[in-house]
């Protein structure tokens, strides 16, 4: 399950202060073939992202597109896809956040770096 701390600000501020959360940063993959250049000027460090599955011919998810709104920024790295796979099969809660935008002054990002926030269930295990 995805969630946008704007949508949620009271249950996922609970959550924040009551478990302790994760985060992993890779670079995505493929914007050269993306739409970053119609999108590239509202990409901020912060900006929430939304995920879609790639599944395969037998519907397991291969890998995770990448989207701002409606735009496509590009794919998720194996690793993160993998912890992806593994956080929707348990129902955690997790979200994809814009780490990091390289680019250089008037022309479109060379590379971005998601962050993907995630929660731990060590106080859970703990309690």
């Amino acid at each position: 399950m995805q969630y946008n701390r704007s949508n949620h600000l009271n249950i996922s501020h609970e959550h924040i202060q009551h478990a302790n959360t994760v985060s992993i940063n890779g670079f995505l993959g493929g914007i050269d073939r993306s739409d970053v250049p119609f999108v590239y000027h509202h990409l901020r460090k912060g900006c929430v992202l939304a995920i879609h599955s790639i599944t395969g011919a037998d519907n397991r998810h291969i890998m995770f597109g990448v989207n701002y709104g409606s735009y496509r920024l590009g794919i998720l790295n194996s690793q993160m896809a993998k912890r992806i796979a593994q956080l929707q099969s348990t129902g955690s809660i997790y979200r994809i956040t814009i780490a990091e935008v390289v680019k250089e002054k008037y022309l479109p990002p060379t590379a971005i770096v998601v962050e993907l926030e995630y929660e731990t269930s060590l106080l859970a295990k703990v309690a």
